[in-house]
């Protein structure tokens, strides 16, 4: 592989100096080549054990992701928890807005999360609406105060999106409870990708979690894990098993979500599509991506052309020239108007993840997030199709025009969004 790029060098030196370091935990003691016992390699490295599910349903479209939404809130008896990094109130958001709002009223226990972060977007505030309708909401680390001299928690955030209703019903994946999650892609949505599934295991899990995170914020009381009842169910014939892949803790090492891809990297025998619209390289991305291609693996991994902030693209795009020296296909989705936004993979047609967590150092060690892998057929094969789907409107960067992207604005941005994006 080439000597490191100046701008990764630079990142390097800048993530020394902000104490977080910047490279992705590959153990050792991991076998590539497919002769992998991921079952044991995730409990061992991070406790993280298969829980059953049923009835998953997954959904890449804005609409039938805004669909969803509105079905679990309305079917909503006990409680509604929302994790949501991004929470706007527009025109695709207020009637969930106000749905939840309705459940309030009628004593459905309906507690909100949203990362702080949320406060920055140019869009009306969710956090004041749901307050004047009296639903409770807390606010992830508030960059205020003391938190100001802390680099560590400045730049931490809750990047999670997940939805737990009843003790039973989690949907979970990429999209936040925002008009750009929601928006059809002929509209300009982004193309997202969530799942919903009945899973009392599961529920259980991300509510305890849940609760973690709420007193933890800046949220007007403490909430109690004895609140929220989760009924038992023994597994059926037809359930499925995935492995949630919750980082809850940025401070955690190995990291959860590093150890994830570990897995996935080192199951991979033949091809592995990665589908990460904001790409930013590092020494340890880059690592993992040479690792499966040294030992003739397909890499291929997929950008977007479209983004919400040229600083996405110039970021993500800085880094192509280094992801096909490494050995990678790269492809450009473009659409045309409609940003990629879904996080997945599909190795050799048979294991699969999706989630929240991006291809860069931020989700690795800096945010909290949320991702599943699982090797069921059915679940695999919604995967599949959501890659086929991006591929026909892919086309493939060469090294020539990967040499574009190594100008001053995108070294720049992606030294900026290693820990800023």
């Amino acid at each position: 592989m080439a000597p490191l790029p100046l701008g990764i060098l630079l990142g390097v030196a800048f993530a020394v100096a902000t104490g977080v370091g910047c490279s992705v935990s590959h153990p050792n003691s991991l076998p590539a080549g497919g002769d992998v016992d991921l079952a044991a390699y995730f409990k061992r490295e991070a406790g993280v054990v298969p829980l059953p599910v049923s009835n998953p349903v997954f959904v890449d479209s804005g609409p039938g992701i805004r669909a969803q939404m509105l079905s679990l809130v309305r079917s909503a008896q006990d409680h509604i928890l929302l994790d949501s990094f991004l929470l706007n109130d527009g025109l695709e958001t207020r009637e969930i807005l106000d749905a939840l709002a309705a459940k309030a009223d009628e004593g459905v226990k309906v507690r909100v999360i949203g990362d702080a972060s949320s406060r920055f977007v140019m869009e009306k505030d969710a956090f004041d609406y749901l307050k004047t309708r009296g639903v409770a909401v807390a606010e992830f680390n508030p960059v205020k105060g003391w938190r100001l001299l802390a680099p560590s928690m400045l730049f931490e955030r809750d990047h999670r999106k997940f939805w737990i209703v009843d003790g039973r019903h989690v949907f979970l994946g990429g999209a936040n409870l925002s008009d750009s999650s929601l928006v059809s892609a002929e509209r300009g949505g982004n193309r997202d990708l969530m799942v919903r599934m009945d899973s009392p295991e599961a529920a259980r899990s991300l509510t305890r979690s849940f609760v973690g995170t709420w007193n933890e914020s800046d949220s007007p009381f403490a909430m109690d894990m004895a609140e929220f009842e989760t009924s038992a169910k023994p597994m059926g014939e037809d359930d499925a098993e995935y492995w949630f892949f919750n980082q809850e803790n940025v401070r955690t090492r190995p990291a959860v979500t590093a150890v994830m891809m570990d897995g996935l990297y080192a199951s991979a025998r033949e091809a592995i599509w990665l589908i990460e619209p904001y790409t930013f390289t590092s020494p340890g991305i880059l690592e993992g991506i040479q690792s499966m291609t040294e030992r003739g693996v397909e890499v291929n991994l997929v950008l977007s052309s479209q983004v919400r902030a040229p600083r996405f693209r110039y970021a993500s795009f800085y880094g192509i020239r280094d992801l096909i020296e490494a050995g990678a296909r790269v492809w450009i989705f473009d659409s045309g108007s409609s940003p990629l936004h879904c996080k997945c993979a599909l190795v050799d047609g048979r294991l699969a993840y999706m989630g929240s967590a991006n291809l860069n150092f931020r989700s690795f060690r800096l945010s909290r997030e949320l991702s599943i892998v699982f090797d069921d057929a059915p679940s695999v094969a919604e995967i599949r199709r959501v890659v086929e789907a991006v591929r026909k409107n892919c086309r493939e960067v060469t090294i020539d025009e990967a040499a574009d992207y190594r100008s001053a604005p995108f070294a720049a941005w992606w030294l900026i969004m290693q820990t800023a994006g």
